[in-house]
């Protein structure tokens, strides 16, 4: 029940009490006392409902009057009495609810400006509740950043640091690699190349977030930049109709497209890169977070490659640019044991240069290091990427093939053989036609233990140098006739 009707209820229950009063007081002089009750009856009314209400009790206790001076409960002279007092406690009941309405209004002017100016104090303290709940949770956000870029740099390895920067990637845009993300969105690294400038894709390896349908080069003069200038951060909400990357857009399916350059002192450590194959896909709030998390794992990268650099120059020649002995005799042994656990061919070439020491002796040993270099270049293209190429010391080298049965190999020594035999090597004015001898041995067929497979390739070196030279031998056990 509302107040208004729990207020009409009361009214109506005092008015049938005096009602009662009156019938159980009728002939006496009581009667007229409880009639009396009429009057702050009449007050209440107009009290709580105002002139309707004070009227209608007005009317009902002049119907009561009359009613009672009928049936002789009270006297005429009392219900007359009744009546006409009944009148004014109406008049001023009237009277009293214009001065409590102006009372009202006076106090509400008053109350109006404190009222406003509370409302504003509130929407103030809601703005700034809802402003540090969103500062709590970027603090969170940023915490997760901070643990994962000290994950980062606690990384050594390139591809294990990628990974955990895509684990990071993910969670600073939850919208699109989330559990209710569409999946459109995908994510590649990539890092220079030496020399060129231009960018290498890093594959992905053990990783839910994928880099399909991105190049698997960046030509440096397909980025928009300035000449001489940094690469800078890029937002691209539809690449097909971007004039800045054009070239780039006839290689993909992709349209939103971000590119976050990955610099540190200066330089280009790598491209972090975004796409989507929806228009607009990336705001603006995306973009700035991709940039902050940019700087984290730029740091890491820059870590790592200098890590690899380091152990790259502690393996390799600094000359040829080849595997150094050392991590040819590693190297080799572990390929032993796996030829051995898988039931696989392992192939060794063993390479020497012909008459090389007449090369120095005549030329000097500046030809003779550019000599080294140029043939180590020619072995590496002919020995293919799968093979593992060293300098097993001066002018003598090695090829490790792995997975290789004997006939292969014997086509792969025979191509570094012509190859080099075919091209001139022109260094300082001087032009020179170098040759090669090879030997080849394979595992399981001419040995088994490392020592043994290197001892059978020398021995075949042995007999191509021993035969004329610029020859390719197969170990047997009697070296009677090249390989054909």
């Amino acid at each position: 029940m509302t107040r208004c009707g729990q207020n009409r209820s009361i009214l109506a229950g005092i008015y049938i009490l005096i009602l009662c009063l009156l019938f159980l007081g009728r002939g006496s002089e009581n009667a007229h006392h409880f009639a009396l009750l009429l009057w702050p009856l009449i007050m209440l009314a107009g009290y709580w409902e105002d002139t309707p209400g004070a009227l209608i009790v007005t009317i009902l206790g002049a119907i009561t009057a009359v009613t009672g001076s009928l049936l002789g409960v009270i006297s005429h002279g009392a219900a007359v009495a009744d009546i006409i007092a009944m009148g004014l406690i109406f008049g001023l009941t009237m009277m009293l609810s214009r001065d409590w309405e102006v009372l009202l209004k006076a106090h509400k002017a008053v109350r109006t400006p404190l009222e406003r100016d509370l409302a504003k104090v509130e929407r103030k303290a809601r703005l700034i509740r809802e402003q540090l709940e969103e500062y709590e949770s970027r603090l969170k956000e940023l915490i997760k950043l901070y643990e994962g870029a000290k994950r980062l740099l606690g990384i050594l390895e390139l591809h294990p640091v990628l990974t955990e920067a895509r684990s990071l990637v993910a969670q600073s845009l939850p919208r699109h690699f989330g559990s209710q993300a569409d999946k459109q969105v995908q994510l590649a690294f990539y890092i220079p190349e030496e020399g060129t400038g231009d960018f290498q894709k890093v594959e992905v390896r053990g990783h839910e977030i994928l880099d399909m349908g991105f190049p698997e080069k960046l030509p440096s003069s397909d980025l928009h930049r300035k000449p001489d200038k940094l690469l800078n951060p890029l937002r691209v909400e539809d690449l097909t109709l971007d004039p800045r990357l054009k070239v780039l857009a006839g290689d993909t399916t992709f349209h939103a497209l971000m590119i976050i350059p990955l610099i540190m002192h200066e330089r280009e450590i790598g491209i972090m890169m975004l796409a989507s194959h929806e228009v607009s896909a990336f705001s603006a709030a995306d973009f700035n977070q991709m940039e902050i998390l940019g700087k984290q794992i730029v740091f890491a990268l820059r870590k790592t490659l200098l890590y690899h650099k380091v152990q790259t120059l502690s393996i390799t020649d600094s000359l040829t640019g080849l595997y150094v002995h050392r991590h040819f005799q590693e190297r080799l042994r572990e390929e032993i044991r796996r030829a051995e656990r898988y039931n696989q061919f392992l192939s060794l070439i063993m390479l020497d240069l012909d008459h090389f020491k007449r090369v120095n002796d005549q030329h000097g040993h500046q030809v003779g290091d550019a000599v080294l270099s140029e043939t180590a270049a020619r072995l590496r293209e002919q020995a293919g990427s799968t093979a593992l190429a060293a300098r097993y010391g001066g002018e003598e080298f090695a090829v490790l093939l792995p997975n290789t049965p004997k006939a292969k190999a014997i086509q792969i020594a025979k191509a570094i053989n012509s190859v080099i035999q075919a091209s001139f090597i022109e260094v300082g004015g001087v032009r020179l036609n170098i040759t090669v001898s090879c030997g080849v041995s394979t595992y399981p067929e001419d040995a088994i233990e490392q020592e043994a497979l290197i001892t059978a390739a020398d021995q075949a070196l042995y007999e191509a140098k021993r035969n004329g030279r610029n020859l390719v031998m197969v170990f047997t056990p009697s070296f009677d006739k090249p390989a054909e």
